[in-house]
């Protein structure tokens, strides 16, 4: 299946830079955002959002075509 996927902020780094944050990559059917994650070798800790909704869990099965969105979360006091 192939996902869209668009990365922001520092994450950016984990795609060539010619790809500006932005791909479309082909993963195995039924894979999670824990897979996907584990493709792009992201292992910090990261928001997902899917199809414009608020934030998945890493157990999340992405569905051919669905466009995720991932970023860093910031705090501060």
């Amino acid at each position: 299946m192939k996902i869209n996927i668009e990365l922001m902020g520092a994450l950016v780094d984990y795609l060539p830079a010619s790809e500006k944050g932005q791909s479309v990559l082909t993963l195995k059917d039924e894979s999670t955002i824990a897979n996907l994650l584990s493709h792009l070798k992201i292992k910090r800790r990261v928001s997902v959002a899917v199809n414009g909704d608020e934030e998945k869990g890493l157990e999340h099965v992405l569905s051919d075509g669905d466009e995720v969105l991932i970023f860093t979360v910031i705090s501060g006091g």
